[in-house]
């Protein structure tokens, strides 16, 4: 018999906040990852467009991509943002090289962002499903410090990761793990960066680059918005693989800086991978699709990440029991930033594993949002998974 792990106190809300909506101004539609930023601490809107601020936040710079950008001094409940355009296949088609954008980025990196040891005061949100079945959800608040907000290669090739990063859970807000029902026990690769790579804005600019100058690959870039100081771009990179990269930026010509950077990848369409499990049972895995995201905006002379994250689905386990399909979501919001020393967090993670498992859920649930689909999968009744 297989036990699910559950660790969970769920207590009765009281909230001391204010919960403010952001809708879309043409459609009423709810619109998610919008940020605000009041007395210099960072919010964003969750997937149903609900933003949970303290009653005694200040003016508000209210900010996402493809909307015009809002100061409000007035606090409604609801806030809509006005799209700057409605469709992107009615955007007038002005080419523009995105690679060297990327390339003239990435070589003045340090100079844009921030470069010096920082720390910033996060919340962490990590979800999986399974057969779209939610298996886990896992909410914190803690503290991430970097050395300089920038990938090491070298050091990650060592697995020296607590030299150039550190995340501490200070408050586990809420914990619900359930077992998963795929057999197969997959053989120990050699070991991804991308968990900890997808961190840093850095390394995705080197990923993207790298796929856009592949063999057999075409790579193009399109103007969608140009306002004088700031350019927004949408890309696009295809191989011979049936893989395909939709990309988006935020680019402020002024700064050379890239603010908003998503990367789109559709690779459900790929040929599937033939392999065996540690027991020698053969089974096929079926890449899929998802992004990656970031923001960024400018505090002081530089820019700090204001969040960074991915949501992937359609990955496959294909086997004789039948087939699992997966997808699964991270996002880490920056809520404040502050310049750090060398010194690094007391407690931090082992990023390589599933941190969560021996740590204790707070009663306090703090400045916590859930959506209705996180809190029936908290709320609902769970049985012992018999075999």
């Amino acid at each position: 018999m297989k036990k699910l792990l559950l660790l969970l106190i769920f207590p009765t809300l009281v909230f001391s906040h204010e919960k403010i909506r952001i809708l879309d101004s043409e459609t009423s539609k709810p619109i998610s990852s919008v940020r605000l930023i009041s007395n210099e601490n960072v919010y964003y809107s969750n997937e149903e467009g609900y933003i949970l601020l303290p009653e005694n936040t200040g003016n508000w710079e209210v900010s996402a991509f493809g909307y015009i950008s809002e100061k409000v001094k007035i606090h409604p409940e609801t806030v809509f943002l006005k799209p700057k355009y409605q469709d992107i296949d009615e955007v007038k088609i002005v080419s523009i090289d995105f690679q060297k954008i990327l390339k003239n980025v990435s070589k003045n990196y340090d100079k844009i962002y921030y470069n010096e040891p920082q720390l910033f005061d996060i919340s962490i949100r990590q979800k999986a499903f399974e057969n779209n079945e939610m298996k886990l959800l896992m909410v914190a608040d803690g503290k991430f410090w970097s050395l300089d907000g920038n990938y090491n290669a070298k050091k990650a090739f060592n697995g020296a990761f607590d030299d150039f990063i550190q995340i501490q859970l200070d408050h586990l807000r809420y914990l619900k793990s359930e077992a998963f029902g795929n057999p197969i026990k997959s053989k120990k690769q050699n070991v991804s960066h991308d968990n900890v790579g997808d961190m840093f804005l850095s390394y995705e600019l080197f990923r993207t680059l790298g796929l856009s100058n592949r063999k057999h690959t075409k790579a193009s870039g399109k103007l969608l918005n140009d306002n004088g100081e700031e350019q927004e771009i949408s890309f696009l990179i295809k191989n011979d693989e049936n893989m395909i990269y939709r990309g988006n930026i935020l680019y402020n010509k002024k700064d050379n800086a890239i603010t908003h950077f998503e990367l789109d990848f559709e690779q459900s369409q790929s040929e599937r991978r033939k392999l065996e499990d540690e027991d020698g049972t053969s089974y096929e895995r079926q890449l899929g699709d998802g992004k990656i995201f970031f923001d960024y905006y400018k505090s002081g002379e530089k820019y700090v990440p204001s969040k960074m994250g991915y949501a992937s689905e359609k990955f496959k386990t294909i086997t004789e029991k039948g087939d699992f399909e997966y997808r699964s979501a991270r996002e880490i919001i920056f809520k404040n930033f502050q310049p750090a020393e060398d010194k690094k967090l007391d407690n931090p993670i082992n990023l390589s594993t599933s941190y969560w498992n021996n740590m204790t859920v707070a009663k306090d649930k703090g400045e916590t949002l859930l959506t209705k689909e996180e809190e029936e999968f908290i709320n609902e009744k769970s049985n012992e998974i018999q075999d």
